[in-house]
């Protein structure tokens, strides 16, 4: 085993010639002709057995690894590299799947973490939860380390060279949009596989809470509550990465396309003037290549005329109602006040449906106004809901696809 305080004294000790290194390893492996000349260079005044003493000590260490059947070519370790990386500030985007992969590995530790309840195992428990908050933050570091690859593909589209044509200058772009951002749109959605799992996640954590509180303590509720609020700093970090990574590409992505289709048009345009003139073009494309006559100053008898109307020009008097008028719609009735609506609840229960019952309450309600009642009646502690299948539901105005709740009262 090697000792990590010699890697690390070896990576202190030369990181000005490892530095300069690992760009060549982004590319692709060296070979030992290649990295003695680059370190030759490097040294200056190091003679070739300082060259070969250094790199033996580098392989020794396993900061250089051969390459699978290449033994004259080596590589950076992958996790010096990654090392060397995170040092640089340099960031790789992931992919898409790997949060998908951390979802599901989220929901099959709290599936685990129900049966150690079930079974009253406090060591298992507890195990799996340290698991499940370990997990979450990993996929809090690649958000993290996702955000700042975005980042890093916008800043390199925008400062490349001017010359290179559009396409090719947006292309990791176009190619980051595709593969990352559009799959994170899928999974980050309102019912997308990301919201589900962790709102299956989060049932897991309350529904423990209430049984350790029913049944009695295995694991401490700190636990339990700061693994719960890792989980929503996930969900929300997740959305943030999201919206980030949307306002960094999308003008890109649109400026790639809206610059293809002008570029394309003017090019057809163009060649049909060279070869038929400028009939060749269609006629509801010709205003783009003319002025409008609205631009101009009108004739002699046009301003002559506008200014003899401005002169005459009456402003015709304003017509109010009359005072005493009465208005055609009779005033309605006065909102229900939240005591009345919480009373005609309490004396209703049990309510199968809290939404349907609402709907035959206010037949007439607005839809707002019906959405505020359900979710304020549905929050009261007085009450015990339980969640019911997604269902249309048809108000005055719209038709509401929600999951209602059947409401009873505290035993």
């Amino acid at each position: 085993m090697i000792e990590p305080k010699r890697v690390l004294r070896a990576l202190a000790e030369h990181w000005s010639l490892l530095e300069p290194l690992c760009e060549h390893f982004d590319q692709g492996t060296l070979s030992l002709i290649e990295l003695r000349k680059q370190l030759a260079l490097q040294l200056g005044d190091g003679s070739p057995t300082d060259v070969t003493a250094l790199l033996d000590q580098w392989i020794r260490l396993d900061i250089l690894v051969p390459v699978a059947k290449s033994p004259n070519r080596f590589e950076l370790n992958a996790q010096i590299h990654d090392f060397l990386a995170y040092l640089r500030r340099e960031h790789r985007l992931g992919l898409c799947l790997e949060i998908e992969a951390y979802l599901r590995h989220l929901e099959r530790l709290a599936g685990h973490i129900l049966d150690a309840f079930e079974v009253r195992d406090a060591h298992d428990l507890a195990r799996q939860l340290r698991l499940l908050d370990m997990r979450v933050r990993d996929v809090l570091k690649k958000l993290a380390n996702d955000e700042q690859a975005l980042v890093a593909v916008a800043e390199r589209a925008k400062t490349s060279e001017r010359q290179i044509p559009l396409r090719q200058r947006y292309a990791e772009v176009l190619a980051t949009w595709d593969e990352y951002v559009e799959p994170m749109i899928q999974l980050v959605a309102a019912d997308g596989a990301f919201e589900q799992g962790v709102h299956r996640v989060e049932q897991v954590l309350l529904q423990l809470l209430g049984e350790q509180q029913r049944l009695g303590q295995l694991v401490d509720d700190d636990l339990l509550l700061r693994t719960h609020a890792r989980i929503l700093e996930m969900q929300g970090t997740a959305q943030l990465t999201l919206r980030r990574a949307r306002e960094l590409l999308l003008p890109l992505r649109e400026e790639a396309r809206r610059h293809n289709a002008v570029t394309r048009g003017a090019a057809m345009a163009l060649a049909a003037i060279r070869r038929k003139g400028l009939d060749a073009v269609p006629q509801a494309a010709l205003p783009l290549f003319s002025r409008p006559q609205s631009n101009f100053l009108g004739s002699a008898s046009q301003v002559e005329a506008y200014v003899y109307a401005l002169a005459r020009f009456e402003a015709k008097p304003s017509r109010f109602p009359k005072a005493s008028g009465k208005r055609s719609n009779e005033p309605g009735r006065a909102p229900r006040s939240a005591r009345e609506m919480l009373e005609r609840c309490e004396q209703a229960l049990p309510l199968p449906d809290l939404m349907l019952w609402l709907l035959q309450q206010e037949p007439d309600g607005a839809t707002d106004e019906l959405l505020y009642w359900f979710s304020r009646l549905s929050r009261d502690s007085r009450f015990r809901r339980e969640r019911l299948q997604r269902r249309d539901y048809l108000t005055r105005e719209h038709q509401l696809s929600l999951s209602s709740y059947a409401l009873a009262g505290q035993p």
